[in-house]
């Protein structure tokens, strides 16, 4: 059966036309270009269409329908220990500056001078007491208040109190991690969150005193769509094949094969949930004692924040698109809060020989899981992928979860049901 025969099958809810060099949610709209239709991009027996991670439609879509209506992860509060503390990243493809005032208040703040659009702040961390726009001077508040216009004598009345940097309308934490939102109303950080709330909080008591991105960050940029990082952050089912050089050198480490490929292929304490929202966890038995039997300072899971924050072994992930074929991923190592300097130091050694630049593990996933899946998907005929793996025995759990074994594809079809929810009519 082609793909297209499994998008026109009975029941399935929508009929597929190919047309040429287009995809199967694009319609025509006269002059105002293409509607977008993303009940036909993913089949009820869950196959997907390759467009979604091509489709320059599609992207545009998922700015505004995802990255402007969820809660975005920008920053942990050890990164702002003191007041004038900043941190700059993005909220889907807009530069944010993340600072803390006198007050106290955290504010989000888009990085952009009001007067002719440049970046005022080009560092990724430090301590203020203002932003001036290089350009042509204007200086602002930590709280993003315009303080300063160069030769004011050249404006007519010109609104001072109305040019502040803007700002996220809805900034809120939990446990520690600070998010912010686009949406000035909606449903809480906390109802957002819903059951991925209670991993985050045992990430934010791993140490005695909590945790501490004090580390800073690398960062890998990749050719390729961001969902690809995402789907891979739980993917127990390549770690065999793309990360064999890994398991052959730790097999001769300790003499005998490691038993993660066991444990995922056999043991039912190691699970894939579907949390809701979108979100997932991988458990390695239960989430507060269990261990992959891996490196020091794992966390016993792995977790996906929809739609862009992951927690894999000791760090924390976050996944930055910056057009529909080229994505910046943010590794930033959690060490252990009022921990001795020696663990600390294990951790980051640790974490750096798997997940760092020259490890064994990133470079693996962006050739196999990135580069050639990018190149794959240059090849548009039958085009459908399958994403199917353990929906047959997927089982329900306490809280409307869906529970998986290590090895399913549960995970990605978490984050696709809540996609497919945001990038359709409702949200």
């Amino acid at each position: 059966m082609t793909g297209d025969e499994h998008a026109r099958r009975p029941g399935s809810g929508y009929s597929v036309q190919r047309t040429g060099p287009g995809w199967p949610g694009q319609r025509s709209n006269g002059e105002q270009g293409q509607l977008i239709d993303v009940s036909e991009l993913i089949t009820d027996d869950w196959r997907l269409h390759g467009s979604i991670y091509r489709a320059h439609e599609l992207f545009a879509a998922e700015l505004e329908q995802i990255f402007r209506t969820c809660w975005l992860y920008l920053a942990h509060e050890s990164q702002l220990r003191e007041p004038g503390s900043f941190v700059t990243t993005s909220a889907g493809t807009q530069p944010v500056i993340v600072a803390l005032d006198e007050s106290g208040t955290v504010h989000a703040l888009l990085n952009r001078c009001r007067h002719r659009g440049s970046m005022v702040c080009r560092e990724e961390r430090g301590i203020a007491r203002h932003f001036r726009c290089p350009y042509h001077g204007w200086t602002y508040g930590i709280d993003g208040a315009l303080r300063a216009v160069t030769f004011p004598e050249g404006y007519a009345g010109l609104d001072v109190a109305s040019l502040g940097l803007v700002a996220l309308p809805r900034v809120d934490t939990y446990a520690g991690f600070i998010f912010g939102s686009f949406e000035p109303e909606g449903p809480s950080l906390g109802e957002f969150l819903g059951n991925s709330r209670a991993y985050l909080e045992l990430v934010a008591a791993q140490g005695p005193g909590g945790i501490e991105l004090s580390a800073g960050a690398h960062r890998t940029s990749y050719r390729g769509n961001w969902k690809l990082q995402v789907e891979n952050t739980i993917d127990n089912y390549h770690f065999g094949f793309v990360h064999r050089s890994f398991l052959e050198t730790l097999g001769d480490r300790l003499g005998a094969p490691p038993p993660i490929e066991r444990n995922i292929a056999t043991n039912p304490e190691w699970r894939t949930i579907d949390l809701g929202g979108g979100h997932s966890v991988h458990e390695f038995g239960d989430p507060r004692t269990g261990s992959n039997q891996g490196q020091l300072g794992d966390l016993p899971f792995n977790l996906i924040v929809f739609p862009n924050l992951c927690f894999v072994g000791a760090q924390l992930r976050l996944v930055l698109p910056k057009a529909v074929d080229e994505t910046e991923v943010v590794v930033l190592p959690m060490l252990r809060t009022m921990a001795d300097a020696e663990t600390n130091a294990g951790i980051l050694r640790a974490h750096e020989s798997f997940y760092g630049p020259a490890g064994f593990g990133a470079p693996d996933d962006i050739d196999v899981a990135f580069d050639r899946v990018h190149a794959g998907l240059a090849a548009t005929e039958d085009d459908w992928l399958v994403m199917s793996r353990g929906a047959h025995r997927e089982q329900p759990g306490e809280g409307g979860v869906l529970i998986g074994h290590a090895a399913d594809e549960v995970p990605q079809r978490a984050f696709y049901r809540e996609w497919r929810r945001r990038m359709g009519a409702g949200r």
